[in-house]
């Protein structure tokens, strides 16, 4: 089983070498920001990936859904942001990292949608913020620098207060042809997954070496996939539908573990 790998911190409660789990057939670990590891499921050099919940919805017909896994906040994220020179009122230009689709469809509906406001948008080239009026970062980046800009406004945040739901950022999905002949395989990795989530928060200090800062921030996020959840991607879909990124509504389709 080849399995796309995302090396954020925010990860680390699924990484199942650390918790000391073991699979009991052979694997790979692909390592990527989600931006690469959702190009490698969909031309099917992985089998199994932990990708951008945006990717999925663009693809879902090539995937199915890993059940009650996911990484989403139920109000801040910290580290999915925007930072600013100005107040995100008065934003005309902002850099977008390509690391993450779900997170630049995201402020788009932010823009588009609730604020009703049109920007320009740019490419974030590696990380470079330097001389840029508004960026968007996500993951380790954004928390390294969330205090060089003096606005900084949290995505999951804004879609908390404006919808109520939390919002889903990662999913774990295995490609329909994989499954079908390797469901076995699937399910252990979902048993596997979902213990290794368990055992992390049952003492997070083990695996983060005492780091109150970095156990604050996981234990601030989310890792369920409720009918809740599930709502929140139908209404995120929605927004994508109306701003034009999508051209069909998405059937969220599961793998049956």
């Amino acid at each position: 089983m080849r399995i796309g790998w995302i090396e954020y911190l925010n990860t680390l409660p699924f990484n199942f070498e650390k918790t000391d789990l073991k699979l009991s057939f052979s694997y790979q670990l692909v390592k990527g920001v989600p931006s690469f590891i959702n190009r490698l499921l969909s031309e099917g050099s992985i089998d199994v990936g932990f990708i951008s919940s945006a990717h999925y919805i663009e693809n879902f017909r090539d995937y199915l859904i890993i059940p009650d896994l996911s990484i989403s906040a139920l109000n801040r994220v910290k580290s999915v942001i925007i930072l600013s020179d100005v107040p995100i009122e008065e934003i005309k230009n902002i850099h977008l990292t390509k690391a993450s689709k779900t997170s630049r469809y995201l402020t788009k509906v932010i823009f588009e949608v609730f604020l009703k406001k049109s920007v320009t948008y740019f490419d974030l080239e590696d990380g470079d913020i330097q001389g840029k009026e508004s960026v968007l970062l996500i993951g380790d980046n954004a928390i390294k620098y969330a205090h060089l800009k003096r606005y900084s406004y949290d995505l999951s945040s804004i879609w908390y207060k404006k919808t109520k739901l939390p919002f889903v950022f990662a999913l774990w999905c295995v490609r329909k042809e994989y499954y079908q002949k390797n469901k076995d395989k699937v399910k252990e990795l979902y048993r596997v997954l979902k213990e290794s989530k368990n055992r992390f928060f049952e003492d997070p200090e083990r695996y983060v070496k005492k780091d109150d800062k970095a156990v604050e921030y996981l234990k601030n996020l989310d890792y369920c996939l409720s009918s809740e959840h599930l709502k929140s991607l139908e209404l995120f879909s929605e927004y994508l539908l109306d701003i034009g990124l999508i051209t069909e509504r998405p059937v969220f389709q599961f793998a049956e573990v």
